[in-house]
């Protein structure tokens, strides 16, 4: 029974059959941007829609989007470490970053960045309360033209947040209510009491009342603080120089502004203040010595006028001319060796009273040794610096500890230094006194009261100079005092920028199309991917080797047959061609016979097999058409033909060959086989010999056959139909074969089981995204004169 087949496969991906070479459609590889372009035009509106979508939600994102501005400012420190004088040695080991500290620009950016700093900045602008006005869709924070303001005293730094709704409602009276807490009507500037403090709403006359709804934040003062330094950012723009830039982020670009210039001034004040508690302790110190000098210089002075009195002395000048001139030299001496004395037991008293040890050691009083400014010095530097750190760190920080331990080791160079200078001033003095001692002896003869006189005189003298050089040293510390600046200059003062940083508007924008172009195309592919139904040309050359011989478009015409000799329409069209590729199938005379299957019922076998039948007799060929459905006929059913006589009783002898070939009603070249009542064995009937011999008979009598046969996916018949046929028409129908279904025509091709295999693609859908570029129109419209002209010229080709 398959000595009709005559196949067999020669190694190249070919599949020979009844001498007919069809190469094996292999699946298409790759990205098909040809088809994705007619996949996005076949769904355009819905990438225009999404697009329109996505456009029209970012301008709503934006209407009702918080924007954020940045506000900048930049700082220049005064920076001895960034300047000249350095050897080119010490250069080169900065520049290595080699046993280097940190800059003094470095300390100030901390400083900068440090809590206190903040916390400062936070409690003087009252920041942890802050206004917000209720609107439809959102609520905004508002910073200037309020109509009122809120006062608080005792404000409360670690309560839990809450909340107060403000609604004015006339120029006397304001309402204030929160959940649990208070609901009341109060008047302007009428204080009431509440969990967080006392508060009172002020009436801000400049601004219009607007009776809406106002809503109060109040957050705890370190919940504000971690706010805003989070949304500060302080850097260094590089190493080579000494400016700081700030950065504050902010909703309201007013309000960013005013809390980072605050944070500058409270800056710079915490620098002058550093420095007036350096002038401070230096006049405090010079003022107590000063009122002891003082009462001692008015002892003095009372002595010396009681002795003239008691003695009455008018000028004793003249008569100690003499002594005075040989001892002038000493006393001169020996009354600065005494003032030296006088300073160095001050500041010795002063360095060891443990009250100071924290305090700095007055540098303006320092004697002229040069190591000894120098250690008091650098104690000041390290006394200083240490306070700074302590404003960001804690006593037990690794840096202080060390400074520290420095102080402790400068204090006691201090020590050793003040009482080696004292024992040589000491020794100075016993050395003059000494000298001065050997005149006094050649003037013993000078009367005591005399001796006693210039005793008084030489007190007067060293009280006197020690009471001018510590008046001096006080208005020279007031004055340092008066005239200290912060070591900050002010480069640019905080700024916002002109536009919002975030969100931006062109990117907000940008994002809306090309979500508008994602959820379409991700639609498109996941309902590709998860379609268990043949959709387009892929899901056939992606499950089956078997070629595609023609499509079939989809048409909504109720009548069985819409072939006709003046026919003109797409789907016409189609059939048409589908008549012409067969001539490349079925290149023998002696091939005629063609069986139409498919995986199931529904897929437009009847359909499809009629019509075929139909435009073939149009070329005036005569056509057999076979309803060979022995178990679901449908052929005759929709020609309105009679059913009573057909296969099933030819096949058992109650019906002979004429009265089993009827005229289709189609058209005069067009013949049809019926298919009788239902058998109950309709398999057996095809495997018998009369089917055989009928088979031989009809293909003498006719040019084409047609059998409408049964799916091959669900009987065998259409199988056992296949030994009589030359070639096989596959059915798949779009959007209603399953996937699953073509590896049916796999396994038949593959396996050769039926005669040279195709497929024919049925219900195609305009804009389904199928494929195959066929389309229906083919670019002009039809019952236009051009198109009839050229209708014709095919006829006459096709030998119609």
């Amino acid at each position: 029974m398959l000595e009709n087949y005559n196949g067999n496969g020669n190694g190249n991906g070919h599949t020979v059959l009844n001498g007919v070479s069809h190469q094996q459609q292999e699946p298409e590889k790759g990205f098909d941007l040809r088809r994705l372009f007619d996949k996005v035009l076949s769904n355009w509106y819905w990438f225009l829609l999404c697009i329109i979508a996505g456009i029209a939600l970012s301008w709503l994102y934006l209407r009702y989007a918080t924007p954020d501005y940045k506000i900048n400012a930049k700082i220049l420190i005064q920076d001895d470490q960034k300047g000249g004088g350095d050897s080119p040695e010490k250069a080169v080991l900065d520049q290595l970053e080699i046993f280097s500290s940190k800059s003094n620009v470095d300390n100030e950016m901390e400083i900068l960045k440090s809590r206190s700093l903040m916390e400062k900045t936070v409690k003087d602008l009252q920041l942890n309360v802050s206004y917000w006005l209720e609107g439809r869709l959102k609520t905004a924070e508002q910073f200037n033209k309020l109509p009122f303001i809120v006062q608080w005293t005792d404000l409360k730094d670690s309560l839990p947040d809450a909340e107060y709704l403000i609604r004015p409602l006339s120029e006397s009276k304001v309402h204030i209510s929160a959940e649990g807490v208070i609901d009341k009507d109060l008047s302007w500037n009428e204080p009431v009491k509440l969990p967080e403090g006392t508060m009172k709403v002020v009436r801000q006359h400049q601004n219009n009342l607007i009776p809406e709804n106002y809503i109060v934040r109040v957050v705890s003062l370190d919940k504000a603080v971690g706010l805003y330094r989070s949304k500060l950012q302080v850097s260094i723009p590089n190493k080579q120089v000494s400016t700081i830039d700030l950065t504050l982020t902010s909703t309201i670009p007013e309000k960013g502004e005013l809390i980072l210039q605050e944070l500058i001034d409270a800056y710079m004040q915490l620098s002058v203040d550093a420095k007036n508690r350096i002038a401070d302790s230096t006049i405090t110190f010079v003022d107590k010595r000063l009122a002891l000098v003082s009462r001692e210089l008015t002892d003095v002075e009372k002595g010396i006028q009681n002795f003239k009195q008691d003695n009455q002395l008018a000028d004793l000048s003249e008569q100690a001319k003499l002594l005075i001139a040989s001892t002038g030299d000493f006393s001169r001496q020996l009354t600065e060796q005494q003032v030296k004395l006088s300073v160095v037991e001050s500041l010795e008293k002063y360095i060891n009273d443990e009250a100071n040890n924290k305090r700095i050691v007055p540098s303006s009083l320092v004697l002229e040794d040069p190591n000894f400014v120098s250690i008091i010095g650098k104690y000041n530097s390290l006394e200083l610096e240490r306070e700074r750190l302590l404003m960001s760190s804690t006593p037990s920080n690794p840096v202080v500890k060390n400074i520290d331990e420095q102080l402790v080791s400068l204090r006691g160079d201090l020590k050793s230094n003040l009482l080696s200078f004292k024992t040589g001033i000491q020794t100075s003095i016993s050395q003059l006194q000494q000298r001065s001692g050997a005149i006094d002896r050649k003037i013993q003869q000078v009367p005591a009261k005399e001796r006693v006189f210039l005793d008084y005189s030489r007190q007067q003298a060293v009280k006197q100079e020690l009471y001018l050089f510590l008046l001096k040293k006080r208005e020279e510390s007031a004055i340092s005092k008066s005239s200290n600046l912060a070591g900050v200059r002010i480069i640019d003062p905080a700024k916002s920028d002109a536009l919002p940083y975030m969100p931006k508007r062109a990117l907000i924008y940008l994002v809306g199309m090309i979500l508008g172009v994602i959820f379409p195309s991700v639609g498109l592919y996941l309902r590709d991917v998860l379609s268990r139904r043949v959709v387009n040309k892929m899901d056939i050359t992606g499950n089956t080797p078997v070629p595609i011989l023609a499509e079939v478009g989809h048409t909504d015409d109720k009548k069985m047959v819409i072939i006709s000799k003046d026919t003109v329409n797409p789907v016409a069209e189609q059939f048409r061609a589908l008549r012409t590729n067969l001539q490349f199938v079925l290149k023998s005379e002696k091939e005629k016979v063609i069986l139409l299957t498919s995986s199931m019922s529904g897929e437009g076998k009847t359909f499809v097999a009629t019509n075929l039948a139909a435009v073939l007799s149009l070329s005036g060929k005569k056509v057999l058409l076979m309803e060979m459905d022995l178990r679901k006929p449908k052929v005759s059913e929709k020609l309105g033909l009679n059913n009573q006589t057909g296969f099933s009783t030819y096949s058992i002898g109650r019906t002979s060959l004429d009265e089993l070939i009827k005229p289709s009603g189609i058209n005069d070249n067009c013949w049809i086989v019926t298919s009788g009542p239902i058998p109950p064995n309709p398999a057996e009937l095809l495997l018998t010999d009369k089917t055989k011999d009928l088979f031989s008979v009809l293909r003498a009598r006719f040019d084409y056959i047609v059998i409408d046969a049964p799916p091959v996916g669900l009987v065998t018949d259409a199988q056992l139909l296949g030994y009589f046929a030359d070639t096989t028409l596959f059915l798949v129908r779009q959007g209603y074969t399953f996937k699953q279904q073509l590896q049916i025509s796999k396994d038949l091709y593959t396996s050769r089981k039926m005669p040279k295999m195709n497929i024919i693609v049925n219900d195609v859908t305009a804009g389904k995204g199928y494929g195959y570029g066929y389309g229906y129109g083919y670019g002009y419209g039809y019952n236009t004169p051009a198109r009839k002209g050229f209708s014709e010229r095919i006829k006459v080709m096709l030998g119609r």
